[in-house]
C-alpha cells in the first residue's frame, strides 16, 4: 500500500549510514511528545529558542523508516490525482541554473497586507521537516501544511527563496510580504514520483504544485536542504542505494527531481552529507562533511549552479564557527556559503537591517500552533512585518524604522521614507486611541 505519511515510530536512530563515522542524533526517547516549551514569537530569545529546539530535534531526527505504511510505490492507494511532473512556472530557470525571481509588480491580483510598505520589517523563514499524521515539532500533517499555504496566501504572503532574500532581490508586488519555506533533510514525504510518472499529491512538492495551479500568484519557490548520504528515506528524497532499483534508474530519478525544482523556481541548499553533529568533530571532519555533501548534490546540478545556502544540522555550530560558511577539503577544494541557517530563533530581520547577519539567519519552526499564533499576532499588530513597496529599485520604510537601515546593503537601490500607514494597535499621530479589543484577541 502506498502511503506518503512518513513513519514517526520510535525516534532513536540517527541519519548516518551504517559503517560510517557517526555524528548524527544521540536521540532521547520519550521526550518529543511530552516536552513543554514556549513556542517562538516575534520577541523570542535566540538562546532559549536554540536550547529548546535542540532538545526536541535530538529526539526527532531519526530517519523515516520503511514498513508500517512508511514506504511508497503503489499508485492505486493515492487519494488524489497525481501532479503532472512537468509543471513549470512562467519564470522558469534563470541563466546558469539559478532560481528565477518571484512574480514582479503588476502580475499579482491576489490578497494584500492591510498595512503600508515596510521593507525593514521582519521575514518568516519557515522550517519544515516531515509529513506525518501525528503532528509534532518536526512533523506537519497534510491538512495543516495545506492550511499553512492558504493562510499565508490569504494574508498577502508570497514565497521567495533564501537566495533572493540574502541578495535583497525581493521583487514582489506592492502590499505583499515575502515568506521563505525551507525544507530540511530531503525525506521521501517531501518529494516522490509515482510509478505513473506523476508527483505524489500527498508530498510537500505535490501539495505545493497543486496550490500553485489554483493560485498562480504563488509563483515563487522554496529552499530545499538536501542530505545526499543519510539513511533511507532521507537520501535525495528517498532515492537511496538501499532501494531495490538499478543505479541508472536511481540516478535518473534524482536528476529528474533536481531539474523539476530548478525549473519551478526553487533553490537547492546543502545540509551536510548525512546530518553530522558538527560541534563534536575536528575541523577536518567538519569540512569534509560539508564539502562532500556539496559535491554529491552538485553531481545533479548544472555545472555553473552556485549553492549559496547551508543549513546547520540540529542547529549545532562547529567549534571553529566560520567553517560553517567557508572551508577547504579533499585536496584543496573549497566551499563558500552566503547564508547559514540556524535551527530556530523566530522571524528574521530584513536584509536591509543593520542587524542582518547572513551567517546566522533565524528560522521559525512549523510546530503545532506556532504559525497560527504568529500570523494572528501580526494580524493584530503588523508593525514588524516586512511589506513590499512593489518597486525593486527602492527600499521603503516608515520613519519609525529609519534607524535600522543599513545603507551599505542598498546596492543600486534608493532608500525611501514613506508615511506610516496606521495599523491595528498603532494609530496615527494625533488620532483618537483605538478602541480596546474584546478579550481573547
Amino acid at each position: 500500500m502506498m502511503h506518503t505519511g512518513e513513519d514517526i515510530g520510535p525516534l532513536s536512530m540517527d541519519l548516518a549510514p551504517r559503517g560510517t563515522r557517526r555524528a548524527g542524533c544521540a536521540c532521547v526517547q520519550g521526550t518529543h511528545g511530552r516536552r513543554k516549551r514556549r513556542l517562538m514569537s516575534t520577541r523570542y530569545t535566540r538562546g532559549a529558542a536554540a536550547a529548546a529546539a535542540l532538545a526536541l530535534l535530538l529526539a526527532a531526527c531519526g530517519g523515516d523508516k520503511g514498513g508500517n505504511g512508511g514506504e511508497k510505490g503503489d499508485a492505486k492507494a493515492a487519494n488524489g490525482p497525481a501532479v503532472a511532473g512537468g509543471d513549470t512556472s512562467a519564470s522558469g530557470q534563470a541563466r546558469g541554473g539559478q532560481t528565477a525571481n518571484a512574480a514582479g509588480p503588476g502580475q499579482d491580483n491576489g490578497p494584500r497586507a492591510k498595512t503600508g510598505a515596510n521593507e525593514l520589517g521582519r521575514i518568516l523563514v519557515l522550517e519544515y521537516h516531515r509529513i506525518g499524521p501525528k503532528e509534532g515539532e518536526w512533523y506537519r500533517s497534510e491538512a495543516h501544511f495545506r492550511q499553512d499555504l492558504q493562510s499565508l496566501y490569504e494574508r498577502g504572503y508570497r514565497p521567495v527563496t533564501m537566495r533572493e532574500v540574502a541578495s535583497g532581490n525581493i521583487n514582489l508586488p506592492a502590499g505583499t510580504s515575502p515568506v521563505v519555506f525551507v525544507f530540511d533533510d530531503s525525506s521521501q514525504g517531501q518529494f516522490y514520483y509515482l510509478p505513473n510518472g506523476g508527483i505524489d499529491p500527498h508530498t510537500m512538492v505535490g501539495m505545493w504544485s497543486a496550490f500553485k495551479q489554483q493560485h498562480p500568484e504563488w509563483s515563487g519557490g522554496a529552499t530545499w536542504c538536501v542530505l545526499p548520504g543519510a539513511v533511507h528515506p532521507s537520501n535525495f528524497w528517498g532515492e537511496a542505494k538501499s532501494v531495490p532499483a538499478n543505479r541508472q534508474e536511481r540516478e535518473a530519478t534524482i536528476k529528474k527531481k533536481i531539474d523539476y525544482l530548478l525549473q519551478n523556481g526553487h533553490e537547492i541548499c546543502n545540509h551536510t552529507m548525512w546530518h553530522a553533529k558538527l560541534s563534536q568533530y575536528e575541523d577536518g571532519f567538519v569540512q569534509d562533511q560539508i564539502g562532500s555533501g556539496q559535491d554529491s548534490i552538485m553531481h545533479y546540478l548544472p555545472a555553473d549552479y552556485k549553492i549559496t545556502t547551508f543549513a546547520l544540522p540540529l542547529g549545532l555550530w562547529p567549534k571553529n564557527r566560520p567553517l560553517a560558511w567557508h572551508g577547504t577539503y579533499r585536496n584543496g577544494k573549497t566551499y563558500d556559503y552566503q547564508v547559514v541557517l540556524e535551527v530556530s530563533g523566530g522571524p528574521n530581520v530584513s536584509p536591509f537591517d543593520r542587524a542582518w547577519d547572513p551567517h546566522s539567519v533565524d528560522r521559525f519552526i512549523a510546530a503545532p500552533g506556532a504559525i497560527e499564533r504568529q500570523l494572528a499576532h501580526w494580524d493584530q499588530d503588523p508593525a514588524e512585518r516586512y511589506v513590499s513597496d512593489g518597486d525593486p529599485n527602492t527600499v521603503s520604510y516608515p520613519a519609525r524604522e529609519a534607524s535600522k537601515l543599513d545603507r551599505s546593503r542598498l546596492g543600486n537601490r534608493q532608500a525611501k521614507e514613506v508615511a506610516d500607514t496606521p495599523a491595528a494597535g498603532h494609530p496615527a499621530a494625533g488620532a483618537a486611541p483605538a478602541a480596546t479589543p474584546p478579550s481573547g484577541h
